[in-house]
């Protein structure tokens, strides 16, 4: 007959072998339910954008293209590539959508210059935002309000018909349109429990000019990428 004292030590791990797997398991799901509840996604871009400049658009590379944007869905970041010389400008205006689940702030976009001759410190560069601002605070609106006044209908004529003296297309407004409003902007969360139509979108318009004085009459190329700014709220 087994020894009562040997027969407790082998049944004694046995009993704890459930409870330890019992123990690891509550662990296990306690860190999974705590790592779901505390992880956030921002998921913020500019889902349509132009450029527009009194010199050939069509000379003006872009990234994304439209039809790399809607397969996309949105960017953070857009990049062009053109010819440049003194006194050239182009005006970038861009519709930027909260996509997520999460509120975020919108501020100052940055800037990437391919640029080996600090030719970036020759650049003026002016933004302006476009919202609602409501008690103090700047907001966007619901994405099927944002005015067409403040986007669509945003024209710059091309040198030709400035110095012809022609005068805009009906409904045109020049840039910057009025109206802007100081950052940061408040977007909502998409579908927020505010309403069917969170304020969860905003425009930029933003206008890059290489100084008139830049020291130097012949074109050459420059790339210049603009990355939207966004913090969780």
């Amino acid at each position: 007959m087994m020894n009562p004292r040997i027969a407790t030590a082998l049944l004694i791990p046995l009993l704890l072998i459930p409870m330890a797997g019992f123990s690891y398991a509550h662990w296990s799901d306690s860190v999974f339910k705590q790592y779901k509840m505390h992880y956030r996604c921002v998921e913020t871009g500019i889902i349509t954008y132009k450029l527009l400049s009194p010199w050939n658009d069509d000379l003006i590379e872009m990234w994304p293209s439209d039809a790399e944007l809607e397969t996309m869905g949105s960017t953070t970041t857009i990049t062009f590539s053109t010819s440049i010389g003194p006194g050239w400008y182009v005006w970038i205006g861009f519709i930027i959508q909260n996509l997520g689940r999460v509120p975020v702030w919108i501020d100052a976009p940055t800037y990437d210059v391919n640029d080996t001759d600090n030719i970036w410190s020759w650049f003026n560069h002016e933004e302006y935002y476009y919202g609602q601002t409501i008690d103090g605070t700047s907001y966007g609106w619901p994405r099927n309000d944002v005015p067409k006044g403040l986007y669509d209908h945003v024209y710059v004529q091309s040198q030709q018909q400035m110095q012809k003296g022609k005068p805009l297309p009906p409904h045109a407004v020049p840039p910057p349109p009025p109206g802007d409003i100081p950052p940061p902007i408040y977007l909502e969360a998409y579908g927020s429990a505010s309403g069917e139509h969170p304020m969860d979108s905003m425009i930029t318009w933003i206008k890059l000019e290489l100084d008139p004085d830049y020291p130097s009459e012949e074109e050459f190329g420059i790339e210049i990428s603009v990355i939207i700014t966004v913090t969780m709220a």
